[in-house]
């Protein structure tokens, strides 16, 4: 089976040095969806995923606001 890698139509980097959040919005058959990962200490993590969002501008603003949050 081959996965599929879908590239990000939005994406939004934060970080200080050592820890980096990092975001992207991808296109779904329902919808938008948005994934928020973690870089610490050179190990990646996904630390949450939204549901199916309505439109782009949504799925933006949540990554925003996740990727900020989980920034500080």
């Amino acid at each position: 089976m081959t996965e599929l890698i879908a590239t990000p139509l939005d994406v939004i980097e934060i970080g200080n040095g050592a820890k980096f959040v990092f975001g992207g919005v991808y296109a779904a058959n329902e919808g938008y969806f948005a994934e928020i990962h973690l870089q610490n200490n050179g190990k990646v993590r996904m630390i949450e995923k939204s549901s199916a969002l309505p439109n782009r501008e949504i799925a933006v603003a949540w990554m925003r606001n996740r990727c900020e949050t989980n920034a500080a």
